[in-house]
């Protein structure tokens, strides 16, 4: 019997292909790890300088192709590589049509294949599963009724539309609530937030900043009720966001230059306290507005569990809060941004009887071979196999390792196989590791990784949290123990990891706490400030050569420095 293939692509920002083999999926590729450029796409928005998706379509499916051994596959389905938007079905799959050989082609739609990533992701067969983030060809906040066993739509197995939320007030049948770019925005006026040249790129990048400064900030009730009005009834009716902004300030007498919504100097930004009780009112009506339109059918559907996909899935406060308010069984899966629509559109077709685990669907190293080069590069380090006591007395002493193993994680934060890995009850870990590794901005937190049988005894949860997807609380007996990890509101975005899922880095937690009586270690991503995670030995080495990192292991071997000094 032959293998039969299937593969999804999303073309657009944070792009990527994924394939599944049989009834598993067993590649994902994302394009930013693939060229070491954070979100990008090959078509539409946030595309390759000078790309040509033409051109590189051809030599990506070649190399997928390749990969493979195999000439063509079966089935394919793809959205967002026409070269603009608004063309239409037809476009929606012409380069796929003309550039990646296969039996059949299907179009796809942007909400629908969050759906069905979350839902096959997740372990339950029943779900109500709402997908909202900054807009789609299918709309903006999608309600799905998800049933693994059950055809449930005409248009689609497994998943049935509930509702595509429109604006209350719009007066249009085509404006659709979008919770994501109102939330995103507050980037471009709040001055501790770096700047991504413009709007379009700083979107995909200021929502994650924006909750860790929302933490040094109060919820200021008198302009509550403004911030979710800016939500649920401004954006999308005519004017621009720079507008209803402003609006929304002059409206509460937040005091602020002219200049700012319009000429964007950084002296005009907003700074101090009012700066981070905007982010923190803004944190509180985003949630407010969310529950405007989900609470009902969460009413409807409470006594099954929840999913969340889209970008906006990603609102660790949100999630949350939904677990611990409504006592809720939430579920958040590895890869809800746009980085899992190619792997939610191969899912729409496989349909696996039991929960796809893709955390490690990632790439290999692109380049392993060159290893062997930075070893004869003997002058600066040493190399030696690896060795668990020794890592785990590094880590206790305070140093810093980078750890490469295996694939890359599939997602933002699904990290084990390209982390940075260091002591958390050392206080000044946080700023060591920004001063010398990650050069991060002071409020954006670092995250704990801690066995799964160990959650609760450190933190105010219970379950799994194997994505980073949920904030509890750090238990109160623990919080200077474990400075590093605890963010200034006294939570932690959890990690949580069995043997099974992580054999290496659950013995090394284990042999840690053995050690020093902490089963948790700081764990964030092996990359630096604006690039995405690691992918290649050669920048891997670079980076332990031009920051303070103190050890690295690339699969079976640890590399050691010789000296402490920058070279």
């Amino acid at each position: 019997m032959n293998d039969f293939y299937i593969l999804g692509i999303n073309g657009s920002h944070n792009g990527g292909i994924t394939v599944a083999k049989n009834d598993k999926v067993v590649l994902t590729l994302e394009f930013e790890r693939l060229f070491n450029e954070k979100n990008v796409g090959l078509a539409q928005y946030k595309t390759i300088k000078g790309s040509d998706i033409v051109f590189m379509m051809k030599y990506i499916s070649k190399y997928i192709l390749n990969y493979f051994g195999i000439k063509k596959f079966n089935k394919i389905v793809a959205l967002n590589t026409g070269v603009n938007f608004g063309q239409g079905q037809d476009q929606e799959t012409y380069i796929a049509e003309n550039y990646i050989p296969a039996d059949e082609y299907i179009y796809g739609h942007h909400h629908a294949a969050h759906a069905f990533n979350v839902l096959y992701t997740s372990p339950h067969d029943k779900a109500l599963i709402v997908s909202f983030d900054g807009g789609g060809n299918d709309g903006f906040f999608n309600v799905y009724l998800g049933d693994k066993k059950n055809k449930i739509s005409d248009k689609y197995d497994h998943i049935d539309l509930l509702e595509t939320v429109k604006h209350p007030n719009a007066g249009s049948p085509h404006v659709f609530l979008d919770l994501g770019l109102p939330y995103a925005s507050f980037g471009e006026v709040l001055q501790d937030i770096r700047r991504e040249g413009d709007l379009s790129n700083g979107i995909l990048v200021y929502p994650g900043k924006i909750m860790g400064l929302a933490s040094y900030g109060e919820v200021r009730k008198e302009w509550l009720d403004r911030f979710i009005q800016y939500y649920i009834g401004n954006v999308h009716q005519g004017n621009s966001y720079v507008d209803h902004m402003k609006n929304l300030f002059d409206d509460l007498k937040i005091e602020h230059n002219d200049t700012l919504f319009h000429n964007r100097y950084e002296e005009d930004r907003l700074s101090g306290k009012v700066a981070y009780d905007i982010a923190a009112t803004s944190q509180k009506a985003f949630e407010e507005a969310f529950l405007v339109f989900a609470k009902p059918w969460m009413e409807r559907y409470n006594d099954i569990p929840m999913c969340l996909a889209g970008g906006c899935g990603l609102n660790i406060i949100l999630n949350t809060r939904l677990k611990e308010e409504f006592g809720r069984e939430v579920f958040v899966g590895p890869a809800p941004s746009d980085c899992g629509i190619s792997t939610g559109l191969c899912l729409q077709e496989l349909k696996p009887k039991i929960p796809a685990d893709i955390t490690y669907a990632g790439l290999p190293l692109l380049d392993p071979n060159s290893v062997f080069e930075h070893i004869n590069d003997h002058w600066w380090f040493t190399s030696h196999d690896v060795d668990e006591g020794d890592i785990v007395d590094s880590l206790a002493k305070g140093e810093i390792i980078g750890l490469i193993k295996g694939n890359s994680e599939h997602g933002p934060r699904a990290l084990g196989n390209r982390s940075i890995l260091c002591n958390p009850s050392i206080k000044k870990m946080k700023d060591i590791l920004n001063e010398k590794v990650k050069n991060r901005e002071f409020y954006r937190p670092f995250a704990p990784v801690v066995r799964l049988e160990d959650v609760s005894e450190y933190f105010e949860f219970e379950g799994e949290s194997r994505w980073m997807t949920f904030c509890p609380k750090v238990r109160t007996e623990w919080r200077e123990k474990l400075a590093a990890i605890t963010h200034v509101d006294g939570t932690a975005r959890i990690q949580t990891i069995t043997r099974e899922q992580n054999t290496f880095l659950y013995d090394l937690i284990s042999k840690f706490k053995d050690k020093t009586g902490i089963g948790v270690l700081l764990n964030t991503s092996f990359n630096i400030a604006g690039k995405p995670i690691t992918n290649t030995v050669k920048d891997a080495m670079t980076l332990f050569r031009d920051t303070e990192l103190d050890k690295l292991i690339i699969n079976d071997i640890y590399f050691k420095k010789c000296q402490k000094t920058l070279l």
